[in-house]
């Protein structure tokens, strides 16, 4: 996934969700997450990571063993 595919799914997910939730749900500070949305930064690896974990739910632990 791209960094532009990974912020298409956060601002489809910002129309049920608010960005102080998802800040807090996948620990990315709040300003860094509304600069990504609005296109100012690129994200991190291990902060992409952790974001497309949550937006796309391929956490393991969600996983049946």
């Amino acid at each position: 996934m791209t960094q532009e595919q990974l912020r298409e799914l956060y601002l489809k997910r910002l129309k049920r969700e608010k960005q102080c939730y998802i800040a807090h749900e996948t620990n990315i500070n709040s300003a860094v997450l509304s600069r990504f949305k609005n296109g100012k930064i690129d994200l991190f690896p291990h902060l992409f990571e952790r974001l497309e974990k949550y937006l796309v739910g391929t956490s393991t632990a969600n996983q049946p063993e």
